[in-house]
């Protein structure tokens, strides 16, 4: 309709989210990349290699696209690259966790993941050419994977033991009520007329006039939506159906909301159109029974609270971790962004 309804590179790494629930994730070191001299920490004596940092780095400046040559304090980027190492770190204790609790994934469901991956792609050379060009080894990568889907199970575990009470639902419909209030709506009919140009307006307002003063005089509205309407509605009579205030444009929502039952609008102007409205019936905004809800409101408070096991994870194994970071950089500042986290990125996954 013209104007009525206006709200209705592949990296190897972001492929791999697509196809293991939509996250990405940090880059794995290649066998190659194992040679590589340089430590950049150890984690409860496990090394992180100076050169998955740097890969992690730039794998999170292409996430959150930020330009390395734009950046024009060193000490930003120099921050950054240290939020990136504490990801790393996290990382790394999920799997050591995941193998502790011995939930470690199988090599068959690593492969699998890898198939999908390679599904993508052409041809198995394809896929071959995009791991050596991002910097990785079949085997490599494979064993990533297989850390992922391992921090997988770690994380379902947690969340399976979340439990929500109708209590607790009932207490957050209580405090919250004002949230499930069902705005107005209201049914309307429409007849629009679609503008190539400015120059078009007056001609089209004339048109739309005319046929309105048709319809008060007792022409039926649905025939002439058929005949004369350039919106999609028009095989329906103009029938939009029911819409709340944020539905519409705000000259037709001001047109639409002041009517009264079986009422029309003057011809109401748009950037790209005209239009005529007629109001069919409407709907009191009314409260939603907690009844109606309940599903949706449990299913919220178990996400909330698994999404604070996970954080309370990761917080212990940190604080009873041996860390020692071995490159000058300084602590992350508070507030970073943690979509890119391990146990966010993981608890997506499926094993």
């Amino acid at each position: 309709m013209a104007g009525a309804r206006v709200k209705r590179r592949k990296p190897l790494l972001l492929l791999a989210a697509m196809v293991l629930a939509g996250v990405a994730m940090l880059p794995a070191p290649s066998w190659s990349q194992l040679q590589a001299p340089g430590v950049a920490a150890r984690v409860n004596g496990q090394p992180i290699l100076a050169e998955r940092l740097e890969r992690g780095f730039e794998e999170y400046l292409r996430e959150k696209r930020i330009n390395i040559g734009a950046l024009r304090s060193p000490q930003r980027a120099k921050t950054l690259k240290r939020e990136v190492l504490d990801l790393l770190i996290e990382q790394e204790l999920l799997w050591q966790e995941a193998q502790r609790q011995r939930l470690v994934a199988g090599d068959d469901e690593a492969a699998r993941a890898l198939a999908e991956l390679r599904s993508r792609y052409s041809d198995s050379t394809s896929f071959a050419a995009r791991l050596s060009t991002e910097g990785y080894t079949e085997a490599g990568y494979t064993e990533h994977l297989r850390r992922l889907l391992s921090a997988r199970k770690l994380l379902d575990r947690l969340e399976a033991a979340v439990a929500v009470d109708d209590a607790q639902v009932a207490a957050f419909y209580r405090r919250h009520a004002e949230r499930f209030v069902q705005p107005e709506q209201r049914r309307l009919s429409h007849i629009a007329l679609r503008l190539e140009g400015e120059a078009q307006r007056p001609q089209a307002r004339a048109r739309l006039q005319a046929l309105l003063e048709a319809l008060r005089g007792g022409a039926d509205f649905a025939a002439l939506a058929r005949q004369h309407s350039d919106a999609p509605q028009a095989a329906q009579g103009g029938d939009l159906g029911f819409v709340q205030r944020s539905d519409l444009a705000e000259p037709l929502a001001a047109a639409a909301f002041a009517l009264l039952p079986g009422e029309l609008s003057a011809v109401v102007d748009t950037v790209d159109g005209v239009h005529l409205l007629r109001l069919e019936s409407l709907r009191e905004a009314q409260q939603l029974p907690e009844s109606a809800l309940r599903e949706r409101i449990a299913a919220y408070l178990r996400s909330e609270q698994a999404e604070q096991a996970r954080g309370a994870l990761v917080q212990r194994l940190l604080a009873s971790a041996r860390i020692e970071v071995l490159v000058p950089l300084p602590p992350a500042q508070a507030g970073s962004d943690e979509a890119f986290g391990p146990a966010q990125r993981a608890r997506a996954l499926q094993p």
